[in-house]
C-alpha cells in the first residue's frame, strides 16, 4: 500500500508546498469552530443540571400567624427536611454522573463530525489546488497552440477552421481553469465558517500521504476501543442500569423529619414531627418503564456494533479498492513523454490539429481520473478515521 501512494504521490507531485500539515488545520478549527464553544457551554450548563437533581430537596419552612374569634392570637412554625432512598444511597447521584458522560460522548461527536467534515474539506481544497495547477499548464499550452495558429493563419499557411478549433481549445482551458479557481474559493470559503470565521491558506497541490491500517482486524479491534458511537450506547446502557437500580431504591417510602411550633397565649406546643411519603401508585410503573429502556440499550448496543463493523469493513475495502485503481492511473499518467511526443507530431506536420486536440484530451482525461481516485481514496479514508474518534 506504501508503494501505491508513493507511485500516485508522485505522478500528481505539484510544485507548491503547503506550511501547514492538516493535523495544524484541524487544530485551529477545534479551538475556533462556534458550534463546539456553543456546545461545550451546553455541555457544562447540563452537567451542572443533573448534577443538581441528584441532591436532596431543600428543606420546607413554614410560619403561621393566627387570629381567633376571642382576639387571641396564635403562632406556628415549622422546619422540615426530607429524605429519600435514592439520594441516601448515591443511586441518584450516580445516574446523575452516567447521564454527564453521555452529554460529554454527545459533544465528542459533534466534534468528531465537523473534524471530518474539516478533514474532507482541505482534502477538497488541495485537490482544487492541483487540479488548478494542471489547467494552468494546459491553459499555456493551449494559448501556444492558439498563438502559432493564428500567426499560421495570418500567414495563409492554416485555414480559418484550424485557427477556430486552436481558438476554442484555448476558450474550454481557461474556462475549465476559472471554473475550478471559483470551487476552490468556494470551499475555502466552508472551511473558514468552520474556523469561525478565521482564514485559513492552504496553498498545497500534493496530498499528505495517508496509508490504510495493514491489518483490518487489529485496526477494527482498536477502533472499537476508541470509537465515541461505541463509546455511547455502552455508557448508555449502563446509565439505563443506574436508571433501573434508581427506580427500584424509590419504590421505598421516603421519611421527611422536621421540627414544629405552635405559640398561644398562656401556652405552647413544640416538638419533632416525622412524615412518611409511600409512593403506592407509580412505583411498578416507574420500575417497568426502566426494565424496558434498559432492553432496549442492550439491543440499540448490539446493532450498533454490528453496523460499526459493516461499516469498516465496507470503507476499508473500498478505500482499498480505490488505492489499486489510483496505482494504475498513476503509471500511466507518470510522465509527460506522451505530451512531449503528441507536440512534437504536431509541430512537423504528422497529425492534424483535429487529432492532436482528440489524443491530448484522453491524456488530460486520464490525469483527471488520477486525482479524482486520489481524492475519492482520502475520503474514505477520512470516514475511516471518523470512526476511531
Amino acid at each position: 500500500m506504501k508503494r501505491i501512494l508513493s507511485i500516485l504521490a508522485a505522478a500528481i507531485a505539484c510544485t507548491v508546498a503547503g506550511a501547514q500539515t492538516i493535523d495544524d488545520i484541524l487544530g485551529q478549527v477545534g479551538e475556533n469552530n462556534l458550534t463546539l464553544k456553543a456546545l461545550q457551554q451546553q455541555l457544562d450548563a447540563g452537567a451542572d443540571a443533573n448534577l443538581a437533581e441528584a441532591r436532596l430537596e431543600g428543606p420546607e419552612v413554614e410560619f403561621g400567624y393566627l387570629f381567633g374569634e376571642d382576639g387571641r392570637r396564635r403562632h406556628d412554625f415549622g422546619v422540615s427536611q426530607s429524605f429519600d432512598f435514592g439520594a441516601l444511597t448515591g443511586a441518584r447521584k450516580r445516574l446523575a454522573l452516567g447521564q454527564n458522560e453521555l452529554l460529554a460522548l454527545e459533544y465528542r461527536a459533534s466534534r468528531r463530525d465537523i473534524l471530518t467534515q474539516a478533514r474532507k474539506l482541505v482534502y477538497r481544497i488541495i485537490n482544487c489546488n492541483a487540479l488548478i495547477a494542471e489547467y494552468t499548464r494546459r491553459a499555456d499550452n493551449a494559448r501556444a497552440v492558439e498563438q502559432a495558429y493564428r500567426s499560421g493563419y495570418e500567414k495563409g499557411e492554416f485555414s480559418v477552421i484550424d485557427y477556430r478549433k486552436a481558438a476554442v481549445g484555448l476558450a474550454e482551458a481557461e474556462g475549465t481553469l476559472r471554473l475550478c479557481e471559483v470551487e476552490r474559493d468556494g470551499l475555502l470559503a466552508e472551511l473558514k465558517n468552520l474556523n469561525g470565521g478565521e482564514d485559513i491558506v492552504i496553498t498545497a497541490c500534493e496530498q499528505e500521504t495517508v496509508l490504510l491500517p495493514g491489518s483490518f482486524g487489529l485496526w477494527l479491534e482498536q477502533a472499537s476501543g476508541k470509537s465515541s458511537a461505541l463509546e455511547y450506547v455502552r455508557t448508555s446502557t449502563s446509565t439505563s442500569e443506574k436508571q433501573l437500580k434508581l427506580s427500584r431504591s424509590e419504590a421505598f417510602p421516603s421519611l421527611s423529619v422536621g421540627y414544629k411550633s405552635e405559640v398561644v397565649p398562656g401556652e405552647g406546643f413544640r416538638g419533632v414531627s416525622v412524615g412518611v411519603s409511600i409512593p403506592l401508585w407509580s412505583a411498578g410503573k416507574k420500575i417497568s418503564s426502566a426494565k424496558k429502556q434498559l432492553e432496549a440499550a442492550r439491543l440499540a448496543e448490539q446493532d450498533a456494533l454490528v453496523q460499526f463493523r459493516t461499516n469498516a469493513e465496507n470503507l476499508y475495502e473500498k478505500a482499498a479498492g480505490l488505492a489499486e485503481s489510483a496505482a494504475g492511473y498513476a503509471l500511466l499518467t507518470d510522465s509527460d513523454e506522451g505530451l512531449r511526443d503528441l507536440q512534437k507530431a504536431l509541430d512537423s506536420g504528422q497529425m492534424s490539429l483535429l487529432d492532436y486536440m482528440n489524443e491530448i484530451s484522453y491524456f488530460y482525461s486520464s490525469r483527471e481520473l488520477a486525482l479524482q481516485t486520489q481524492l475519492e481514496y482520502l475520503l474514505a479514508v477520512a470516514d475511516l478515521m471518523a470512526l476511531e474518534m
